[in-house]
Formats: structure tokens, sequence, C-alpha cells
């Protein structure tokens, strides 16, 4: 038998209110299978369907939509969006209050990464709208086979952390699976589902080698790419930013120094952001 997840309510408040809201949006997808199952997952049960692609260095739309667009696993530095990056600099750091993202409502920053949450924004937003957990333990695999999420459980000193944010999520029956399986388990369940390959745009169209009726049918959602062609709106220059162990920063200093506006950013170790500019 399957059950309905529960997320834990006081974890659960601290999310923008927009998340639960009746709202018609449209959704921007990134570049990877966190993105498009995020995005999958909203369309099943919001009804909102992806109109725009980003892929870290252009922001392409498929028509004209007037609708209010929200992020699937993208780090943006306003607007709505769904994401599972470490953001802040410092905890005053500046913070999109429209993000729904663990690490910043429960402000984690570069002053204490090792707490982060480092897991998929699938799994943030399965949680977030109650989905029951796949039937198998093969789809419970590939469901923390996503953005590695599994990995943390592995690692000694960073287990008690990734439990414990699995335990927020309501996800205590997947604690259960990463102690009955091994790393290499996951690793063949990606491999056979080609679930770490990109997403990507040729002449217009979306394109990816990921099995996506594969995945569609062991975590119970339909997953697909939009048909539509995507057109360039917008560009930018992505690049990173190195940090020095002994010295603080905020992101109104590194835009200071690059003379440009953050789009997107996110810290990809205690030392090294990345970020594309306006």
């Amino acid at each position: 038998m399957t059950f309905a997840i529960t997320m834990k309510k006081e974890f659960k408040e601290k999310f923008p209110q927009w998340v639960f809201e009746d709202n018609d949006f449209s959704v921007c997808l990134s570049d990877d299978l966190d993105s498009l199952v995020g995005a999958s997952i909203l369309k099943q049960v919001k009804g909102w369907e992806i109109k725009h692609f980003y892929d870290f260095h252009n922001l392409y739309s498929m028509d004209k939509d007037k609708r209010k667009a929200v992020g699937v696993d993208i780090a943006l530095e306003s607007g709505m969006t769904f994401d599972n990056h470490v953001v802040r600099l410092t905890k005053s750091d500046r913070v999109n209050t429209l993000s729904a993202n663990p690490n910043v409502v429960e402000n984690i920053s570069r002053e204490n990464y090792t707490e982060k949450y480092a897991m998929s924004t699938t799994l943030l937003v399965w949680s977030l709208f109650d989905l029951p957990l796949p039937e198998t333990d093969e789809g419970k695999l590939l469901l923390l086979s996503i953005d590695s999420s599994y990995k943390g459980h592995y690692n000694e000193s960073f287990r008690s952390i990734q439990n414990g944010w699995l335990k927020k999520l309501g996800f205590e029956e997947l604690i259960d699976i990463q102690n009955k399986y091994s790393v290499g388990d996951f690793v063949e369940v990606k491999k056979k589902y080609d679930s770490s390959m990109k997403i990507n745009l040729k002449d217009g169209f979306l394109t990816t080698k990921i099995n996506l009726d594969g995945i569609s049918q062991i975590l119970g959602i339909h997953i697909e790419l939009p048909k539509q062609v995507f057109y360039v709106r917008k560009s930018f220059k992505r690049g990173t930013y190195n940090l020095q162990y002994n010295k603080r920063y905020n992101k109104e200093k590194i835009e200071n120094q690059l003379r440009k506006g953050i789009f997107s950013m996110a810290l990809t170790s205690k030392h090294t952001v990345s970020l594309t500019l306006k």
C-alpha cells in the first residue's frame, strides 16, 4: 500500500504563500531531469505548463505568454521559483523571498554551508504537494537518485543532516531505502534510465537522451518535453566567482565588483559561486 507524504507542518508553513494558492502561472524549465520532474508535478497538480527554458546562458520562450512564470530548479534572484541551492553568502545577505527553497526558509548560507539541504528540487516539490512515493523500490531509488540526493546518507559526517532533511519532508521511508541499498544500486538505476543526461535545445526544439518513458512509468508521473518551438528571449553572461577562505562577501559587493546585476546565483561549494549576470 502506498501512503501520501506529509511534510512537517512547521516546516511547510515557512514556504511562500504563492506555492499553495490557486493561480494560473507558466513554468520555466532548466536543463536537467530534476527540473523536468518538478515541472511535470506542477503540470499534474496545478495545471501549469512549460513555456520557457533556461540553460544558464539564454532564456528561451515558446510564445508570447503573458502569465507570470515560475522557475523550477533555478536560483533566481527575483521572482517565483522552486529551488534547492544555497544562495546566501552570509545569513544577512539579500535573498529572494519568493523562492520556495529549503535553504532560504531555514536561513542556510556560506556560514553554515555544511548544514544545507543537498537534495533535489523534485523531492521538495513532491513533498510540498503530498504525492505518494513510487510503489516499487526501484522507483524510490530513482527518485532519490535525481540530483544525487542519496549521496549525503553515505557520508558519515553528513548522514544525520541529510536524514534530518528527509524527516522534515516526511520521507522517513526513503531513509529506510538508503539503509537497504548501496551507492552502487543508485548508480545502476541512473545508468539504466540515463537520468544524468542534459536537456538541450536543437533547432528551437527541446531534446534529451533521458529515458523519459521509463521514468514516467516507474515514478507514476507523466513526463515529457514540450514539442513547440522556443525562441531566444534574453542572453546572459555566465561565470564563476571564487571566494577567499578568510573573507566575507555579499551579493551587492559582487555586483559592484562585476558591474552587473545578478540574474541567478548559487554556491557550488563553500568557496565558489556560479552565476549568470544580466
